[in-house]
């Protein structure tokens, strides 16, 4: 039990880590200059269950009425769960070129708890836009997982899981030529705490968001042609289903790999940050 704890600990601060986003009412945020933590959840799923031996039991989900939905999202800031410190990884275009976004401020319409504005910058290639638009939840379930072993959740003091969905709209700065809107729907898992607040959630595999914190997919339009659209999909943590994606992009669980032949596709330098998301960026 002492080294399912320890393990328990470490898994948690790395999670706290990746996540970047302290509990705190406000949150907008300008990203410090930070060393990007590139790992992933995949090992760290393990951890939790009861028996890794055994068989995968799927997990049961309860839809919220729109009354319990709305009580949830009243007593809590759900934009602490989007707002990063650094930015998330996804797949661009035909090729699956990679593309990066960054949430730098997300804040609750006054009027309709279930709307959030969102602010952030998203850079593909050596092109960086603004970006600004609206999150609008739809859903909410409450999910158990019998896989996992009850009595290490309430130790760290898990009070519940849930599952999120909904739609989103980001519009590029309208002055670059090469700018568009970004459109389509958004998952999420999250937990609620008795002591940390909301929490990203990465330790089910068959929730919605895949056990990747979150997903957004969709598509971009061009401004300039309405014809012009490409798929686009990025996540928290890309890689707990990225495989499923590009076949063998990454390789190894906590520690990433990515696979040569890939690389080309702008992944070639995603062990260096240079902090683009930043006014003045670390060269």
């Amino acid at each position: 039990m002492k080294y399912t704890f320890n393990i328990l600990k470490i898994t948690f601060l790395s999670i706290i880590i990746w996540q970047c986003q302290p509990n705190k009412p406000q949150v907008s945020v300008t990203p410090d200059v930070v060393t990007l933590a590139r790992q992933t959840h995949k090992e760290a799923v393990d951890t939790l269950r009861v028996d890794t031996t055994a068989a995968i039991v799927p997990s049961v989900h309860k839809s919220l009425s729109l009354a319990e939905s709305k009580a949830l999202i009243d007593t809590a800031n759900l934009a602490t769960l989007f707002v990063g410190g650094w930015p998330d990884n996804g797949f661009y275009g035909p090729d699956n070129y990679r593309i990066e976004f960054i949430i730098t401020k997300m804040e609750k319409s006054a009027k309709d708890p279930f709307i959030y504005f969102v602010e952030g910058k998203n850079k593909f290639k050596k092109t960086i836009s603004t970006f600004k638009g609206s999150m609008v939840i739809q859903t909410i379930t409450e999910f158990t997982d019998p896989n996992l072993d009850t009595t290490e959740i309430e130790g760290m003091n898990i009070l519940k899981t849930y599952s999120m969905s909904g739609t989103f709209r980001f519009n590029e700065d309208s002055t670059l030529n090469t700018s568009g809107l970004f459109a389509g729907t958004f998952k999420a898992d999250f937990s609620k705490t008795t002591d940390r607040g909301l929490e990203l959630w990465f330790f089910t595999d068959d929730t919605p968001a895949r056990g990747s914190g979150y997903r957004f997919d969709g598509n971009w339009t061009s401004y300039k042609d309405a014809n012009q659209t490409k798929p686009v999909l990025w996540s928290r943590d890309l890689f707990r289903f990225a495989n499923d994606i590009l076949e063998n992009f990454s390789y190894g669980e906590r520690d990433i790999e990515i696979n040569p032949k890939y690389r080309s596709l702008g992944w070639d330098n995603f062990w260096e940050g240079d902090e683009w998301w930043n006014e003045t960026p670390n060269q």
